[in-house]
Protein backbone atom coordinates (compact mmCIF):
# COMPACT_ATOMS: atom_id res chain seq x y z
CA UNK A 1 0.00 0.00 0.00
CA UNK A 2 1.19 3.52 -0.82
CA UNK A 3 0.26 6.42 1.46
CA UNK A 4 0.30 9.80 -0.27
CA UNK A 5 1.37 12.69 1.91
CA UNK A 6 1.59 16.38 1.11
CA UNK A 7 4.66 16.88 3.28
CA UNK A 8 6.68 13.69 2.66
CA UNK A 9 5.48 12.44 -0.73
CA UNK A 10 4.70 8.75 -1.12
CA UNK A 11 5.30 6.38 1.78
CA UNK A 12 5.29 2.69 0.95
CA UNK A 13 3.89 0.40 3.64
CA UNK A 14 5.48 -3.03 3.83
CA UNK A 15 2.91 -4.69 6.09
CA UNK A 16 -0.41 -2.82 6.19
CA UNK A 17 -1.82 -4.74 9.16
CA UNK A 18 1.19 -3.96 11.36
CA UNK A 19 1.66 -0.34 10.31
CA UNK A 20 -1.86 1.11 10.18
CA UNK A 21 -3.13 2.48 13.49
CA UNK A 22 -6.90 2.67 13.90
CA UNK A 23 -8.31 5.28 16.26
CA UNK A 24 -11.38 3.81 17.96
CA UNK A 25 -12.02 7.26 19.38
CA UNK A 26 -10.95 9.94 16.91
CA UNK A 27 -8.45 12.71 17.44
CA UNK A 28 -10.36 15.77 18.62
CA UNK A 29 -11.47 17.88 15.67
CA UNK A 30 -10.90 15.06 13.17
CA UNK A 31 -13.90 12.80 13.77
CA UNK A 32 -14.06 11.64 10.15
CA UNK A 33 -10.49 10.26 10.16
CA UNK A 34 -9.50 7.05 11.91
CA UNK A 35 -6.54 5.48 10.06
CA UNK A 36 -2.96 6.68 10.52
CA UNK A 37 0.65 5.58 10.29
CA UNK A 38 3.51 6.60 12.58
CA UNK A 39 6.97 7.15 11.18
CA UNK A 40 10.18 8.98 11.92
CA UNK A 41 11.98 11.01 9.25
CA UNK A 42 15.17 11.73 11.21
CA UNK A 43 16.72 10.40 14.37
CA UNK A 44 15.49 12.14 17.48
CA UNK A 45 12.47 12.08 19.75
CA UNK A 46 9.89 13.42 17.30
CA UNK A 47 7.68 11.25 15.11
CA UNK A 48 4.94 11.94 12.59
CA UNK A 49 1.36 10.70 12.77
CA UNK A 50 0.11 10.76 9.18
CA UNK A 51 -3.51 10.29 8.21
CA UNK A 52 -3.87 7.76 5.40
CA UNK A 53 -7.30 9.20 4.60
CA UNK A 54 -6.16 12.84 4.24
CA UNK A 55 -2.74 13.48 2.70
CA UNK A 56 -2.73 17.03 4.11
CA UNK A 57 -2.98 15.93 7.76
CA UNK A 58 0.24 15.21 9.63
CA UNK A 59 0.74 15.62 13.37
CA UNK A 60 4.11 15.91 15.08
CA UNK A 61 4.09 13.63 18.11
CA UNK A 62 6.50 12.76 20.89
CA UNK A 63 6.83 10.43 23.86
CA UNK A 64 5.99 12.82 26.74
CA UNK A 65 8.12 10.92 29.26
CA UNK A 66 11.28 12.04 27.44
CA UNK A 67 10.63 15.68 28.33
CA UNK A 68 8.36 15.38 31.37
CA UNK A 69 9.64 12.66 33.70
CA UNK A 70 6.90 13.42 36.25
CA UNK A 71 4.07 13.05 33.70
CA UNK A 72 1.62 10.45 34.95
CA UNK A 73 -2.05 9.56 34.79
CA UNK A 74 -4.34 6.64 35.45
CA UNK A 75 -6.06 5.19 32.40
CA UNK A 76 -9.75 4.52 33.02
CA UNK A 77 -10.94 0.93 32.65
CA UNK A 78 -13.19 2.08 29.79
CA UNK A 79 -10.10 2.86 27.69
CA UNK A 80 -8.33 -0.33 28.71
CA UNK A 81 -11.35 -2.31 27.45
CA UNK A 82 -11.87 -0.20 24.31
CA UNK A 83 -8.23 -0.57 23.25
CA UNK A 84 -8.12 -4.23 24.38
CA UNK A 85 -5.04 -3.60 26.54
CA UNK A 86 -3.84 -6.77 28.25
CA UNK A 87 -0.41 -5.64 29.45
CA UNK A 88 1.10 -2.26 30.42
CA UNK A 89 4.09 -3.00 28.19
CA UNK A 90 1.80 -3.03 25.15
CA UNK A 91 0.87 0.63 25.65
CA UNK A 92 2.58 3.47 23.84
CA UNK A 93 1.81 7.05 24.90
CA UNK A 94 2.37 10.02 22.61
CA UNK A 95 1.31 13.66 22.72
CA UNK A 96 0.69 16.07 19.89
CA UNK A 97 3.29 18.81 19.48
CA UNK A 98 2.40 22.25 18.13
CA UNK A 99 5.13 24.48 16.71
CA UNK A 100 4.05 28.09 16.45
CA UNK A 101 7.62 29.45 16.25
CA UNK A 102 11.11 28.41 17.32
CA UNK A 103 10.39 29.83 20.78
CA UNK A 104 6.78 28.66 21.06
CA UNK A 105 6.60 24.86 20.99
CA UNK A 106 3.95 23.17 23.10
CA UNK A 107 2.63 19.68 23.86
CA UNK A 108 -0.93 18.66 24.55
CA UNK A 109 -0.46 16.83 27.86
CA UNK A 110 -4.19 17.14 28.59
CA UNK A 111 -5.18 14.73 25.79
CA UNK A 112 -2.51 12.08 25.16
CA UNK A 113 -2.69 9.53 22.37
CA UNK A 114 -2.86 6.01 23.79
CA UNK A 115 -1.82 3.23 21.40
CA UNK A 116 -1.93 -0.52 21.87
CA UNK A 117 1.19 -1.82 20.09
CA UNK A 118 -0.22 -5.37 19.90
CA UNK A 119 -3.38 -4.63 17.91
CA UNK A 120 -2.73 -1.06 16.65
CA UNK A 121 -5.86 0.35 18.26
CA UNK A 122 -5.56 3.91 19.55
CA UNK A 123 -7.53 6.76 21.10
CA UNK A 124 -7.00 10.32 22.17
CA UNK A 125 -7.92 10.39 25.84
CA UNK A 126 -8.87 13.64 27.59
CA UNK A 127 -7.61 13.53 31.16
CA UNK A 128 -10.05 14.67 33.86
CA UNK A 129 -7.68 16.35 36.28
CA UNK A 130 -6.49 19.91 35.73
CA UNK A 131 -2.78 19.32 36.24
CA UNK A 132 -1.98 19.31 32.53
CA UNK A 133 -2.81 21.73 29.75
CA UNK A 134 -3.25 21.55 26.00
CA UNK A 135 -0.37 24.02 25.61
CA UNK A 136 2.34 22.78 27.95
CA UNK A 137 5.62 24.46 26.98
CA UNK A 138 8.28 22.22 25.50
CA UNK A 139 11.70 23.77 26.05
CA UNK A 140 13.80 22.56 23.15
CA UNK A 141 17.19 24.10 22.45
CA UNK A 142 17.18 25.70 19.02
CA UNK A 143 20.17 24.69 16.92
CA UNK A 144 22.74 27.47 16.93
CA UNK A 145 21.23 29.22 19.92
CA UNK A 146 23.85 30.27 22.44
CA UNK A 147 26.70 29.74 19.98
CA UNK A 148 28.86 32.55 18.66
CA UNK A 149 28.08 33.40 15.10
CA UNK A 150 31.62 34.61 14.45
CA UNK A 151 34.08 32.04 15.80
CA UNK A 152 36.94 34.54 15.62
CA UNK A 153 36.94 36.92 18.54
CA UNK A 154 38.34 40.39 17.85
Amino acid sequence: MIVNTKRFGEIKLIDNEKQIITFTSPILGFSNLSSYIVFQEESGPFEYLQSIEDEDLTFIIVDPFIFFSDYEFQLDSHWIDALEIKNDLDVSVRVIVTVRSANDITCNLKAPLIMNKQNNLAAQVVLDHGRYSTRHSLAVEVKGEGEHVDPIEK
